[in-house]
């Protein structure tokens, strides 16, 4: 008996105690990592009509315009935060444009406005809507570069609309776009269009003893190159080939990826990825 008497003793005093009421049990709540932001920006906005329908809701004649675009305003070198802004939008209308590069958003829309008017006093039964629309923001900040996509849509008549994706990256240093020159060594074009040409054969499922042609691609003499429509995005090389740029429209666009880790050996010394080096 005496070797259960501790025990019945334990039990006895356990079961005589008050634990209080049950509740319920809180548990930390985990809250994201914030990302990064190596500059600050606000997105500018400029969404309208014109034509008829400028007067008359219930006009069919209209040109709908709706663009939006980052503008950098801090944490950087004033002198870099202009270079920037200007480039971004320059970028966007080497894509956006009826005859002659604008100067401004302003002035692209007063010249499809004035394109669209001109068409309707030619055609006064032309009933069609034309439209366009911006969507450019930052993807990417890194604490060399930021990365910028945009999106240019427009529909002007035809048969089909133009839609365009671009793809940059701006040295947060100097201002300028990046080249591939700028972040990659010398000589480094044959090896990185060789493997670039490898993972495009892959995502296309176009095997190596086939030509591209054969497929509905077209490249220059038939040989596979990049283009500078990319953007560094997440240890990433992303490069955009736009409608009809490599191929007929019905293709569509295509989008490569091309994973720096992968390419450490091309990486210049001196330029914004020499970190990734390591």
């Amino acid at each position: 008996m005496k070797s259960y008497l501790l025990p019945f003793l334990l039990i006895l005093t356990l079961s005589s105690c008050n634990f209080g009421s049950k509740s319920e049990q809180n548990l930390p709540i985990e809250v994201p990592e914030a990302v990064p932001s190596f500059v600050d920006y606000k997105v500018e906005r400029l969404i309208g009509q014109k034509g008829p329908c400028e007067a008359d809701s219930l006009s069919t004649q209209c040109l709908d315009y709706s663009v939006e675009y980052p503008k950098l305003t801090g944490k950087i070198p004033e002198r870099v935060i202009q270079k920037i802004n200007q480039n971004i939008k320059l970028n966007i209308f080497e894509y956006a444009f009826i005859s002659e590069k604008p100067e401004s958003f302003e002035s692209l829309v007063s010249e499809l406005a004035t394109a669209y008017n001109d068409v309707l006093k030619d055609i006064p039964e032309y009933k069609a809507s034309w439209s366009m629309e911006v969507n450019s923001d930052i993807i990417y900040q890194d604490t060399a570069f930021i990365s910028v996509a945009s999106t240019i849509f427009s529909y002007t008549g035809g048969a089909h609309p133009d839609a365009y994706q671009v793809y940059r990256s701006y040295d947060l240093a100097t201002g300028d776009p990046i080249k591939l020159s700028d972040i990659l060594g010398l000589g480094f074009e044959r090896d990185l269009n060789e493997a670039a040409e490898i993972e495009f054969r892959m995502l296309k499922e176009i095997p190596p003893s086939q030509a591209l042609k054969v497929k509905g691609y077209f490249f220059e003499n038939g040989k596979f190159e990049l283009n500078d429509n990319f953007a560094i995005i997440n240890k990433s090389l992303i490069f955009y080939f736009n409608p009809f740029e490599i191929a007929p429209y019905a293709v569509g666009p295509t989008e490569l990826e091309l994973k720096l880790t992968d390419y450490v050996n091309l990486i210049k010394e001196t330029g914004v990825l020499n970190a990734y080096k390591n």
